[in-house]
């Protein structure tokens, strides 16, 4: 090993790096005070020493072959290596260069080295929050979308794909506004300008699909900058709420639409009162005038009969049209009521039939009523049930001729009774079963129709009949025979929800004229 010149060793001991000599493969030369301040020694510590002073046995081996290959090679290298400083493990770069003597030969080695712990370990920590950010990324539950200072896609994650339906590759370099709807362009170019001035970054925006289809989704952005504060990228999260507008908008609507219920009940619960009170007046009126046509003597009398049963007669049909109207308006919003009691649907039944006979007479039908059961008690409304049987038999009225036959029949099977009315009218198409339970639908739509109705009754039937648990079906074969048949289960109250008020069968007749008042003209 040459002699040490002055001015090197003044160089060596102020090299801003740490720094020391190997004289051979395992011996320290000259170190320099940041070699010592490194090692918590001191130089004297060090200098002429092993390299075992601060290199565990099991290291050594190694060094001592890589310093080797160095004396023997001539050739400078660089290597990274732990060493254990006062229990603390340090990561040092060391650059390694061989020094040759005035005979070419190497005969000591200059290590120049570097502290790389602290950059070590923030790359390792870099490089875990990469890790970290890129499976975030990719399976975040929200849609990523990198983009760069002109809106250019650079990346995006599995979210987004899902969402706008569009795979990574296929917008990549392709810009933002692949996924804005057209209408919407102006808007984001003012909210990127916005964020680019640092200003909010939130905003609901329609969006578009790979498919055409349009969604709203909810965006937060973020700018990524460098360290001279330039914009590398934009980062924009979105999260996909068109269900939540779409239930936004149906719950508005929802609302609408039961203040409208709301504002349509209180409409017709006044125009009830409305036509009611001259409805009742007029009625008033005529059991005054028929009243005084029996006590007076008049050659016209026959004439003003007849007036008298049309002015009644239309009066029942006015008032069983309003009282359809408001019933099937207060199903409409789940105000109607059933006022259930424990009766005997057969007796209730068969009342409704007596009170048609002669009725039906008078119009030439041949109706019949059978019973396989003589009694049975069951939870029901029976002002409702009798206006079901009613309304049933008043449509097989119009829906036959003179000399047809209706047969109303009532059988047990299993828990439930079975009411059917049978005739042998016209029938019912195949193609327009499904339409006569639907509110205003009727099979004969034209105005100079031959068969007078609304399009109401048989759907307040259907209502009335579900509203007990029950089920109303249709069997038909056009120009044959229609069967209606009436479900309903057998079923109590226990006493204490019995309605109070008592049934009367009293009033059926005059409900058998309200509910064929449209049929006097068959």
């Amino acid at each position: 090993m040459d002699e040490i010149s002055a001015d090197f060793n003044f160089l060596f001991n102020n090299l801003n790096k740490i720094s020391y000599i190997l004289k051979d493969s395992t011996h320290f030369g000259l170190v320099n005070k940041k070699m010592a301040d490194f090692c918590a020694l001191d130089v004297s510590e060090l200098e002429d020493k092993s390299i075992s002073v601060i290199l565990d046995q099991e290291k050594i081996p190694a060094v001592k072959k890589f310093n080797q290959e160095i004396f023997q090679k001539g050739l400078r290298k660089n290597v990274e290596m732990e060493i254990e400083i006062n229990n603390e493990q340090k990561i040092v770069k060391v650059d390694t260069i061989p020094h040759y003597n005035s005979e070419s030969e190497v005969d000591y080695l200059l290590c120049l080295a570097e502290d790389i712990t602290a950059e070590i370990e923030k790359e390792r920590k870099f490089y875990r929050n990469k890790k970290r950010y890129s499976s975030i990324f990719k399976k975040a539950p929200l849609a990523f979308v990198v983009s760069d200072r002109e809106t250019n896609i650079i990346d995006w994650n599995d979210k987004a794909e899902e969402i706008f339906g569009w795979k990574k590759e296929e917008v990549i370099n392709k810009n933002f506004n692949i996924i804005v709807e057209e209408d919407s362009y102006f808007e984001i170019t003012e909210l990127v300008e916005a964020v680019f001035e640092g200003k909010e970054s939130y905003n609901i925006n329609k969006n578009v699909a790979k498919d055409g289809s349009k969604l709203f989704c909810e965006w937060n952005t973020a700018l990524i900058k460098d360290r001279n504060n330039k914009i590398v990228e934009i980062i924009s999260i979105a999260q996909d709420i068109t269900e939540k507008i779409d239930t936004k908008k149906r719950i508005e609507s929802q609302k609408e639409e039961l203040k409208y219920s709301e504002l349509r009940t209180q409409f017709f619960a006044n125009i009830s009162h409305e036509l009611k009170t001259p409805l009742n007046l007029i009625f008033s009126s005529l059991q005054l005038l028929e009243y005084k046509l029996k006590n007076t003597l008049s050659a016209d009398q026959n004439q003003f009969n007849k007036y008298l049963a049309s002015i009644r007669n239309n009066g029942f049909r006015l008032l069983r049209l309003v009282n359809n109207l408001i019933d099937i308006t207060k199903i409409d919003v789940n105000t109607f009521q059933l006022h259930r009691g424990n009766f005997d649907i057969i007796r209730l039944v068969e009342a409704v039939a007596d009170s048609t006979k002669d009725y039906l007479k008078t119009k030439n039908r041949n109706f019949r009523f059978e019973s396989e059961v003589d009694s049975q008690i069951i939870a029901c409304d029976p002002f409702n049930i009798e206006r079901v049987i009613l309304n049933l038999i008043s449509n097989a009225v119009k829906f036959t001729a003179a000399g047809d036959e209706i047969l109303l029949r009532i059988v047990k099977k299993e828990d439930n009774i079975i009411i059917s009315l049978r005739d042998t009218g016209i029938g019912i198409k195949k193609k327009n079963q499904n339409i006569i339970f639907e509110q205003f639908r009727q099979v004969d739509q034209n105005f100079n129709k031959k068969r007078e109705g609304s399009g109401i009754g048989l759907s307040l039937v259907k209502s009335i009949v579900e509203m007990h648990g029950g089920q109303i079906t249709l069997d038909s074969i056009y120009g044959i025979y229609s069967r209606f048949n009436v479900n309903l289960p057998i079923v109590k109250l226990d006493e204490a929800d019995v309605e109070s008020e008592n049934y009367s069968a009293d009033s059926l007749l005059n409900k058998v004229e309200l509910e064929f008042s449209d049929l006097n003209h068959i």
